[in-house]
């Protein structure tokens, strides 16, 4: 069960994803050692998959972000497996979920530019022997996007 200052140091954590235990233990007025220790006990427990940096993809040339809504030939369990290890080889591939309802995946993808998408959904996916169909929405504003969790939903929050 997390304590309150363990969601509090959760909730600093999401938010600065490098901060060491001196400053956390500045934030939330407890020592450097103690901020250290609570912050491995989280780590060792999984409450903290990774700490990753946050690029500008604009910057960096990516100009097209999209969802895809995947419609599956097949359900048998070799199908899905194929297609799970196709979508992890690309590297345009930011996320890939399998739902409930009409489609049977949804991916986000990211590419340079307009040409660069076309071949991605025809070739990669489209092209893909396990796709029955494939429906795109390209992304026109990001007006909300983190990987902040709600800790408020957490026990002990």
């Amino acid at each position: 069960m997390l304590s309150n200052l363990d969601v509090r140091i959760l909730e600093i954590w999401q938010r600065r994803g490098d901060i060491g235990p001196v400053e956390m233990g500045q934030e939330i007025n407890l020592s450097a050692s103690q901020c250290s220790r609570r912050m491995q006990q989280l780590r060792q427990a999984g409450y903290i998959r990774a700490v990753r940096a946050v690029l500008d993809g604009e910057k960096l040339g990516i100009g097209i972000s999209a969802y895809v809504l995947v419609t599956m030939k097949s359900h048998a369990p070799d199908v899905a497996q194929a297609f799970k290890a196709r979508m992890l080889q690309l590297d345009e591939v930011l996320e890939c979920q399998k739902l409930t309802g009409e489609a049977d995946m949804i991916l986000k993808v990211v590419t340079r530019d307009l040409a660069s998408f076309n071949r991605l959904l025809t070739r990669h996916i489209l092209g893909a022997a396990e796709v029955a169909t494939a429906r795109s929405s390209i992304i026109l504003e990001d007006v909300k996007s983190t990987t902040s969790l709600p800790l408020r939903l957490a026990g002990g929050g």
